[in-house]
């Protein structure tokens, strides 16, 4: 096995810019292989080829991570809104080419903080939309080199996917190789009956991690099982990046219903994080 150490850039903003640019120095500095950028809209204000340039100068890999809102829900039963999610995605890919990132992660599959109760066939009938506007976007990504890596959100931020094994059967119905999956551990602690399990069983479709501790604070300073995690892991021989993401505090840490500070030094997070996820993955 061997990860590929990265952070997202919501430890420290809600929205990635230019004005944020030292912030990959700070990263660059504190050990990581990669970072994980988390743009927003603002993506459209960034040059590709001089953020490129910052990436290369600090030797650090990329990957982004993205969403949906009620206004480019891929999910919805407006075509005109389906629609305007693979525009979307298609400039953010566009654009993550440009920089240099191979894999876009998230609950790229519905709009984020939905959540209400439907009837199985309507539910059936939004998990097949999802799938059909996935499909177009996997072609696009495809054409790109880009993989889309959905993410299963827990219960309380999303009502889609919630569940390792709810992301392996999308990627199955949509069938194309550009569309895969990610796990990460602060969902995966809440939603899934066993960790372990859970990643060997998503071998087929997984190929990104976010490595985060069950409370969003410090990872190991936690009860994450990250023995069973590694051991997951190795039996997947899983190649690809681990993310630390949290949230700063303030409005980005309210943005993900975190009421209380987690450390006094945000940047502990990562530079302890990343010291403990070094050791406990191998």
């Amino acid at each position: 096995m061997k990860i590929k150490f990265g952070v997202n850039t919501l430890v420290w903003v809600l929205d990635f810019s230019e004005n944020d640019i030292p912030i990959l120095e700070m990263i660059s500095d504190m050990g990581f292989d990669s970072v994980e950028l988390t743009p927003g809209n603002e993506f459209r204000t960034m040059d590709p080829e001089k953020t490129r340039k910052k990436l290369d100068e600090l030797g650090l890999e990329v990957t982004l991570c993205g969403v949906f809102s009620e206004s480019n829900d891929i999910s919805s039963d407006d075509a005109g809104i389906r629609q305007k999610g693979i525009d979307y995605m298609r400039d953010y890919t566009d654009w993550g080419k440009e920089i240099g990132a191979g894999i876009v992660g998230g609950p790229l599959y519905s709009e984020i903080g939905k959540k209400r109760y439907l009837p199985d066939v309507e539910r059936k009938a939004e998990w097949d939309r999802s799938a059909d506007s996935l499909k177009r976007i996997g072609e696009d990504a495809a054409k790109k080199g880009i993989i889309i890596a959905m993410e299963p959100i827990n219960r309380f931020e999303i009502d889609m996917i919630n569940t390792a094994d709810q992301a392996f059967q999308m990627c199955e119905q949509v069938d194309n190789p550009s569309i895969k999956m990610m796990l990460d551990t602060f969902h995966m602690n809440i939603e899934d009956i066993n960790i372990g399990d859970a990643i060997r069983d998503s071998k087929k479709h997984l190929v990104h991690f976010h490595t985060c501790a069950n409370h969003r604070g410090i990872p190991g300073n936690d009860h994450i099982p990250w023995e069973e995690v590694n051991k997951a892991l190795n039996d997947i021989d899983y190649e690809g990046y681990g993310v630390i993401e949290s949230f700063a505090q303030g409005e980005v840490a309210a943005f993900a219903n975190i009421w209380r500070p987690l450390v006094e030094d945000q940047n502990d997070i990562p530079r302890e994080g990343l010291k403990f996820l070094r050791a406990a993955l191998k």
